[in-house]
């Protein structure tokens, strides 16, 4: 069943969590009746979710099985002229699920964390927290599993937005801005130029972040997910004393360009219409 996502229905979950001045601490969930209603509509959860490695791990694998490409595709375009970040965030997270492996927990060298997907063998998630990232920023957790999981379980339950041309040209118009980098350009300094589409810094920069892991900005010389799992003990940081974006494209360069068969697998509504550039 579709959930509620009008402003009117979303209000008691965003203001569960951040206020003008940013994150609440501690959050201030709305009134009984609020919640409620909250729940009712779809968008907030009564109760968080205790699950073990293998069942999130199952859970993504099973949810990215169940989704098309083309679709989701056409979501992401779609969030661009809506600014529905719900279906924004799907993209990536099923460019990382898809090629997810089947495993059971294996400890990394510290014994606490999976050294093949980064999660513990016992995770708690507040899923009012995860959806609100979903709906603020069209998410943050790019590689968690659980994260993978509970977005596209959710995707499948939200309300489409039709594709139309002033999407697809608001796609073409960012992935020409994006081919148009200066080739030292970090992820960081190209996302404000992110014009097209209506958003704060905040949402351009987690989109360059979706176009990271699918691989439409491939990093020279690392791994992306457009065509196998990335190990989490195989995704190296930047040597920098805080890394602003996800891999792998915290280390996207504008000499990178934009990797045309990415773009040609995952938005296929837009592939023929943008300027040819590197790669």
């Amino acid at each position: 069943m579709p959930y509620d996502a009008s402003a009117q229905a979303l209000r008691p979950l965003l203001q569960t969590f951040w206020s003008s001045q940013g994150w609440k601490q501690p959050p201030q969930f709305p009134s009984t009746a609020e919640y409620e209603g909250a729940i009712e509509a779809g968008v907030m959860f009564r109760d968080t979710a205790i699950v073990d490695h293998d069942e999130w791990v199952s859970r993504a694998r099973a949810a990215a099985s169940r989704i098309d490409i083309a679709e989701i595709g056409d979501a992401f375009l779609a969030s661009l002229e809506s600014r529905r970040l719900d279906l924004r965030s799907a993209l990536g997270s099923y460019a990382v699920a898809r090629h997810l492996p089947s495993h059971e927990f294996t400890p990394d060298a510290r014994g606490r964390a999976c050294r093949v997907c980064g999660l513990f063998e016992d995770q708690e998630e507040d899923l009012n927290v995860l959806n609100f990232e979903r709906f603020k920023w069209g998410g943050v957790r790019r590689d968690d599993v659980a994260y993978l999981a509970f977005d596209l379980e959710q995707f499948e339950n939200a309300p489409r937005v039709p594709l139309t041309e002033a999407g697809k040209n608001a796609g073409r118009h960012m992935v020409t801005t994006l081919r148009s980098a200066a080739a030292d350009d970090t992820a960081t300094k190209v996302a404000p130029r992110l014009k097209s589409f209506a958003g704060n810094k905040a949402e351009r920069e987690v989109t360059v972040d979706i176009l990271g892991v699918c691989g439409v900005l491939r990093a020279a010389k690392q791994s992306s997910c457009k065509d196998d799992f990335v190990p989490y003990d195989s995704r190296p940081s930047p040597d920098h004393h805080f890394v602003e974006r996800a891999y792998p494209v915290c280390w996207w360069r504008g000499s990178d360009g934009v990797d045309t068969a990415a773009l040609t697998e995952f938005l296929p509504a837009i592939s023929e219409g943008v300027r040819a550039g590197p790669r």
